[in-house]
């Protein structure tokens, strides 16, 4: 076993070169500890570095990369051939999980993979649709995690979000099972917000969207008594599906200024022979 945290980076790079996994995301780890730019700003270059040795490494089969690779795949880009790919990441390690050939300190990136391939599942943004299987995945994702323990707030938002609309499905309004789901998870984000990394508004939309969730339960409880039934029809439906999907003026711009410092370096390592 090789003692990573003992070496500098130029020792992990040789062994990276040498097509060490490890080492692969021990590369990409220290890019994405690295401080900002001494300027204070967006350190693009070294975003780029990160992506670049993480996909190194997930390509390689590290569990622990393959799973940063699709989220930050998913998280900060939105063209069809990345979404695709983060898919496809998200795939092979929620097949990992279900064979059995992760480990006890995997089982985490497997859970999760569950849930992202579900969310991506539900909403098809440049993917395939199958909002049946994503809602599958996620409810599965949710028997077998344990405290959110990995979760941001816009990833439980997110989900929280997914449940509280019937997956996203044209024309399905949620069941009462699935708002108190999505009630649960609004709640688990509220409660770790950080102003610091996340735009005040989302958390407003969170509380209102768990405060309308808890609304509409009451509604559908008070017609289902009345009536035996409630109505599953909303046209709405595709509308907020699509809103959810919708990056800020901000994101897009972060997203556009590193995917063009990953193109640069690319074309520099090329040159290299790197």
């Amino acid at each position: 076993m090789q003692d990573y945290n003992n070496m500098n980076t130029t020792e992990v790079q040789r062994l990276a070169r040498q097509g060490d996994k490890e080492a692969l995301c021990q590369m990409a780890f220290r890019y994405e500890l690295m401080p900002f730019a001494s300027s204070g700003g967006y350190d693009a270059e070294g975003c780029a570095w990160n992506d670049y040795w993480l996909e190194k490494a997930a390509n390689a089969g590290h569990i622990a990369a393959k799973s940063r690779y699709a989220e930050s795949l998913v998280d900060r880009v939105m063209n069809a051939e990345d979404r695709q790919k983060a898919m496809g990441y998200f795939q092979s390690l929620v097949d990992d999980f279900n064979a059995g050939r992760l480990n006890e300190n995997q089982i985490i990136d497997g859970i999760v993979a569950k849930y992202w391939l579900g969310i991506m599942l539900c909403e098809g943004y440049h993917t395939r649709r199958d909002p049946a299987k994503g809602a599958e995945l996620i409810k599965e994702a949710d028997r077998l995690s344990n405290g959110f323990a990995k979760f941001s707030f816009m990833d439980m938002y997110r989900i929280g979000a997914l449940f509280a609309s019937g997956f996203a499905q044209p024309g399905e309004e949620p069941t009462i099972e699935d708002l108190e789901q999505g009630i649960k998870y609004l709640d688990a984000a509220i409660r770790r917000f950080n102003p610091e990394e996340n735009r005040p508004q989302y958390l407003d939309g969170a509380k209102e969207l768990f405060e309308n969730s808890k609304k509409w339960i009451v509604t559908k409880m008070e017609k289902k008594s009345n009536t035996g039934h409630v109505d599953t029809f909303n046209p709405g439906a595709g509308e907020r599906r699509r809103k959810t999907m919708e990056l800020s003026p901000e994101a897009r711009q972060r997203m556009e200024t590193d995917k063009a410092a990953l193109a640069r370096l690319r074309q520099h390592l090329a040159r290299e022979g790197g």
